[in-house]
């Protein structure tokens, strides 16, 4: 009668555990676009999402084929054993290592949290072993049971170690979108197009305008206040094609690279003084303080980019540096990108548009170190041709951009990607622009977030402050707030 119902037990033990399996291999199998890419965004196993989306499902049913076997049950409730040990440390090491807790991978326990689940697993743990022991109780089972749930554990944490090593070294493109990152707050309409952000000071965001260029708009951080400023030049005969205003402390600076002339005026009246009227021309400038600026302009002979500084302490002086910029094709259009400024770190960072690179400088363009964007194109994907003619030099075909925009604030580098990462949602990046985090003092990866489109429209511009991240988005202004994970680091 006894060994009756150890048997009847066992059976029902295999039975539950040949239920667990089917159903969440069928569940997985029939969604599986949608495991796969949970388990991309997981913060333990993202490097390995591939092959560990199809181990699971395939293991899955080869287990609940063995534990149907009579001759095979025993082997099938061995490896049960192990399967759901090695899901336990999963959880274990997401709820107390992991820098995020992702969503469940879906399934049978989909409506569960991580400790509901994390229960529900040590559950058939242990009727697993209880079944096993009821079987053949003897030191042989308990040993081989101990080394199972070591080397199960042991794996997911090699594996865990692992993947986070991938991430951050050998850029597989696996991004982690982390939540509560940063969070839409604030929306306002700014009733036309053409806005940019001109800086920010006291707590004081300012958005200049392409179509009225001398106009600047003042808003409270909240974005409930708002002024509008006209700049008055005190010189305006000159031929400017696009002139540009960026706000550092309290001044400001307008310029147009095309006209080697940089305007300088204070926020308290918006009077622009001509402030320096000698060369370089250039095509990018960013004010760094009163004294000096950092540019980007064209090597004379070769036209190709450089980046120098300009000096007006004591005397005007100009200083190009030739090494910073790395010429892959032509030295032109391979080299073309964004310069940004961290106030608080004091360092120049230029993004490569079409290359998963950027440089981090000193203010003097000194080299700090190069660092990688999580996507893998290292060349730049460019097909440019020389117009015979003019000997102009042109683009023949549409470029692959990575790096669309970036803007920085202290240590975070933030970047507005060109590419789609793996097991990431084509609907997403329809309805999205994705930002990736950098830390440019680490030189690491940090996470992702979305910054969504507003009717239909995807982001112009953005600019990262202390608390929250800004987006023009068509005739919209939107505020996004950082979460922990970014919070957390700013205030150490």
């Amino acid at each position: 009668m006894e060994n009756k119902l150890k048997a009847n037990l066992i059976i029902l033990i295999s039975y539950l555990h040949i239920f667990l399996f089917v159903y969440a291999a069928i569940s997985k199998i029939l969604d599986f676009e949608n495991f796969q890419t949970q388990i991309g965004q997981s913060p333990l196993l993202s490097a390995y999402a591939g092959i560990v989306s199809y181990l699971v499902i395939i293991t899955e049913i080869a287990l609940s084929i063995l534990l149907a076997i009579l001759k095979y049950r025993t082997i099938g409730l061995y490896l049960s054993v192990g399967l759901m040990t090695a899901f336990t440390t999963y959880i274990i090491l997401i709820l107390n290592f992991s820098t995020f807790i992702p969503c469940s991978c879906g399934g049978i326990l989909e409506k569960l949290g991580w400790t509901e689940h994390l229960i529900f697993n040590l559950f058939f743990v242990v009727i697993g072993i209880i079944a096993i022991l009821m079987n053949k109780l003897n030191k042989k089972s308990v040993i081989t049971l101990l080394i199972l749930i070591a080397i199960s554990s042991v794996l997911i944490i090699l594996l865990f170690q692992s993947s986070d090593d991938i991430i951050q070294k050998q850029n597989p493109f696996i991004r982690r979108f982390t939540p509560n990152t940063a969070e839409r707050t604030i929306t306002k309409d700014l009733n036309n197009y053409g806005f940019y952000f001109a800086g920010q000071q006291n707590g004081k965001i300012y958005l200049g305008n392409t179509n009225s260029p001398l106009t600047i708009i003042e808003f409270d951080s909240l974005l409930k206040r708002k002024k509008q400023h006209t700049i008055k030049l005190s010189d305006d005969n000159h031929p400017f094609r696009s002139v540009k205003i960026k706000i550092i402390g309290h001044h400001f600076y307008l310029y147009d690279g095309t006209v080697p002339i940089i305007y300088r005026g204070l926020l308290t009246d918006w009077k622009a003084q001509v402030w320096v009227t000698k060369k370089p021309y250039f095509t990018l400038l960013q004010p760094v303080d009163t004294n000096l600026f950092v540019f980007r302009g064209q090597q004379l002979g070769t036209s190709e980019n450089i980046l120098g500084t300009i000096k007006l302490k004591d005397s005007f002086k100009i200083k190009k540096q030739n090494q910073l910029l790395q010429k892959q094709i032509d030295g032109l259009f391979d080299t073309d990108g964004t310069l940004v400024y961290s106030e608080g770190l004091k360092k120049i960072v230029y993004t490569y548009f079409y290359r998963n690179e950027f440089i981090v400088a000193d203010t003097n363009l000194r080299l700090i170190h190069r660092g990688n964007t999580i996507d893998t194109t290292s060349q730049a994907k460019l097909k440019v041709v020389t117009i015979k003619q003019s000997g102009d030099t042109k683009l023949a075909a549409p470029p692959q951009t990575v790096n669309i925009k970036s803007t920085i604030y202290n240590q975070f580098l933030f970047n507005q990607s060109g590419l789609l990462g793996r097991y990431e949602s084509s609907e997403n990046w329809k309805k999205a622009s994705i930002i990736d985090i950098y830390d440019i003092t680490q030189n690491t990866y940090i996470s992702s977030f979305y910054i969504y489109n507003e009717n239909k429209m995807k982001m112009n511009d953005m600019m990262a402050t202390d608390k929250a991240i800004y987006a023009i988005i068509g005739h919209r202004i939107v505020k996004y707030n950082y979460g922990k994970t970014i919070l957390t680091q700013l205030e150490k």
